[in-house]
């Protein structure tokens, strides 16, 4: 009996992959793919790393004070839900923007996205590998590579917007 049961849930478990699946492929474009890799970076990825960063070296080793202060206060998990809020708000804003937008955005939109990708991922690394002992990348070096990649690829998809040309549905 119990093996029907676990083919019986088993089944059931593939199924809802395979719908899961089915809708991803028809519903999800590029910039919802864009919208999860950056929470997943930069809102999951950054604060769990620092997180633990900071709870293996201390407080002192993050560079943004504002982090630090919320680790001592709040703990692990406060800092890695005030990150997770944090890119939500930055993701929902980023989202508004475009929609009340007159003019189409979607690269520009996308340009940032990725930007907010590379971002989270430069901070995961640098504090991987400050937690490997190595000497991690400056915190001003990643913000001056994370804000030059905002200011090119928002401006690459500002360039394209501008020239697509949008077929009206007839």
């Amino acid at each position: 009996m119990t093996e029907n049961i676990r083919k019986g849930t088993t089944l059931e478990i593939i199924d809802i992959i395979r719908l899961l699946t089915i809708f991803a492929v028809r519903k999800l474009n590029v910039q919802h793919i864009l919208y999860i890799t950056a929470f997943l970076t930069f809102g999951i990825g950054d604060g769990v790393t620092a997180a633990y960063m900071m709870s293996v070296l201390g407080a002192g080793i993050e560079a943004n004070p504002v982090a630090s202060y919320l680790f001592i206060t709040y703990g692990f998990n406060g800092l890695v839900i005030a990150k997770m809020w944090l890119t939500f708000v930055v993701l929902f804003v980023v989202f508004i923007i475009q929609l009340k937008s007159s003019t189409n955005m979607y690269w520009t939109m996308n340009g940032f996205l990725v930007a907010l990708t590379a971002g989270g991922i430069m901070a995961v690394n640098a504090n991987l590998t400050a937690v490997s002992g190595r000497i991690p990348e400056a915190p001003g070096e990643i913000i001056f590579i994370y804000v030059l990649l905002v200011l090119i690829l928002t401006e690459a998809g500002s360039f394209v917007d501008s020239h697509t040309v949008t077929v009206a549905a007839n």
